[in-house]
């Protein structure tokens, strides 16, 4: 309940194929460069046009790409945060600025708009990073707010990762046929299962996409990454069927624990809760512990001291971490 992984294993597509290429496969072979067949089904899973869009080895990986390709040292970056804490990473390799636009933590961790606008104005960043919905606030920004920002701030790369994007169902895909200061983030470590498999995809204009394939070694996406993303997206069902039970799994998790007076933050967005119990927060998360529940604990970031991150499995596994839970209160 950690790293938001799949709580259960992939579809059993993705088993069946790799069992194939280990008996038939040339795995003495670097892996195909130009996957046309992958790349054809991430274009028609997205519904984008294919020329927008190409897998890489994670989207970690593809967050260490954009850096290279359009960071240079010395250059701002703003996060809206608290976020994802990987892009920072990367920037700060190579001598970038990292800043920070707090979410309101007193008001749910709700995103104040304009006070945002006249933020970009003031410090102008080369890149803006923005997670959505947010890890680990469950903040969801409609892709009409993401167009007007896109637009006013057109000198403005605006790198947003949609990690948990099935769990939500909206995107600003539509928006790279028309603008080229944006770029899409996405995982097969989320809803498909494939976390150990460390590939994603990249939905960005053709010249943006470009900039990134000087840069992409392709060598780098395994084979077993490749055959297991496509055996993933050939059976979408698999995947909807797990999320649609997460989201109900999270519902009943959510409404079981506000019964108990806990404050739950980000209900709406992700396979994941924030949690906040207060001076309960060493106690529970002991208890936890003791039964082998492990859950992220953000002590450690500013002004979340009394805040954990719950990933959200299936029901049965959610009913057994609520009543954990509540035998530590």
């Amino acid at each position: 309940m950690d790293w938001n992984e799949s709580t259960i294993s992939p579809s059993p597509l993705v088993r069946k194929a790799l069992l194939e290429f280990a008996d038939n496969g040339l795995m003495n072979w670097y892996p195909d460069v130009n996957n046309k067949k992958l790349r054809g089904e991430l274009s028609s899973y997205s519904q984008v046009d294919v020329d927008y869009i190409d897998y890489f080895a994670s989207s970690d990986a593809l967050h260490e790409y954009i850096i290279r390709a359009f960071i240079n040292p010395g250059d701002h970056i703003t996060m809206i945060a608290p976020t994802y804490d990987n892009f920072r990473a990367a920037a700060e390799s190579i001598g970038a600025k990292v800043d920070y636009f707090w979410l309101d933590e007193k008001n749910q961790f709700k995103f104040d708009f304009s006070r945002f606008e006249e933020y970009v104005e003031e410090n102008r960043p080369k890149i803006v990073y923005l997670c959505n919905p947010n890890n680990p606030t469950g903040t969801i920004y409609s892709t009409e707010l993401i167009e007007q920002l896109v637009r006013r701030f057109n000198d403005v790369l605006f790198i947003i990762d949609e990690a948990y994007f099935e769990f939500v169902g909206c995107s600003a895909s539509p928006l790279v046929a028309n603008y080229e200061n944006i770029i899409i983030c996405r995982t097969f470590s989320k809803a498909f299962g494939l976390a150990s498999f460390r590939v994603g995809y990249a939905i960005a204009s053709k010249h943006n996409m470009e900039g990134l394939r000087k840069l992409r070694n392709p060598k780098n996406i395994s084979s077993y990454a490749q055959i297991a993303a496509t055996a993933a997206l050939a059976d979408v069902n698999y995947m909807q069927e797990y999320v649609d039970e997460v989201l109900e799994a999270k519902k009943v998790f959510t409404e079981s624990l506000l019964s108990l007076g806990i404050e739950v933050i980000g209900s709406q967005g992700g396979n994941f809760v924030l949690v906040k119990f207060g001076e309960q927060q060493k106690q529970v998360m002991s208890h936890l512990e003791n039964n082998q529940i492990f859950v992220r604990n953000y002590g450690h970031v500013n002004g979340m001291s009394d805040y954990t991150r719950i990933t959200i499995g299936t029901r049965q596994q959610m009913d057994f971490v609520f009543e954990t839970i509540r035998s530590s209160l």
